[in-house]
């Protein structure tokens, strides 16, 4: 249990933990959303942008954080992959039940560069750089003499802190530290549906 849980705390860095349990993918779905989706795309405002004017000081993710819950998010504007997105919130709550963590039982903290992740008696340190004129984060740890970093966005709004870290990177970073998870059937189909998908995040949110 306790290998299980420092290898998926340091895939998400920051303590990105489900809240469901139910991991069938859809695909019925998936295929009749497709139906429904015009071939054009549409013209969105930019979300980086949008994340870059918002972006909270640095002193702002200082503090003691409560996890509060995760999600899938795409940011691109193909909106026949919002739709592949939106199937994998189920599989990532599957692949990570068995840390039985339930909102408000994952505890954060961030101090000037530094973070610490609880949950029990584990706890787990990294470290980050925060860049604000883009909202963006780099964060890092390392377990077992491996080191894995995973990149993002952060923004803050009425008390809630929210990271969003790219979800290839993390999902390599699970793939190094374990590479048994290489054969994971959740593993290969979220792979496979964002192996060529830019602007795909795992988003945990939190609280004080």
């Amino acid at each position: 249990m306790k290998k299980s849980l420092y290898i998926l705390i340091v895939a998400v860095v920051v303590a990105l933990v489900p809240t469901t349990a139910s991991a069938q993918f859809n695909l019925s779905r998936l295929l009749g959303g497709l139906s429904k989706v015009a071939s054009a795309q549409t013209e969105k405002e930019d979300p980086y942008q949008r994340l870059a004017e918002a972006a909270p000081s640095a002193s702002t993710l200082n503090g003691n954080w409560t996890y509060q819950s995760a999600s899938f998010s795409y940011l691109g504007q193909n909106p026949l992959a919002d739709i592949a997105i939106a199937q994998i919130d189920p599989i990532v709550a599957s692949m990570l039940q068995q840390l039985k963590i339930t909102p408000g039982s994952a505890k954060l903290r961030l101090s000037g560069g530094k973070g610490t992740i609880t949950h029990g008696d584990h706890k787990l340190d990294g470290s980050y750089v925060y860049t604000r004129s883009k909202a963006s984060v780099v964060a890092q740890t390392t377990l077992d003499g491996k080191t894995v970093k995973a990149s993002g966005y952060v923004r803050y709004a009425s008390g809630e802190l929210t990271i969003m870290l790219d979800a290839r990177e993390l999902i390599s970073a699970m793939t190094t530290l374990m590479p048994e998870l290489k054969s994971d059937q959740n593993i290969l189909l979220v792979e496979t549906l964002i192996k060529d998908l830019k602007d795909v995040y795992i988003v945990g949110k939190f609280t004080k």
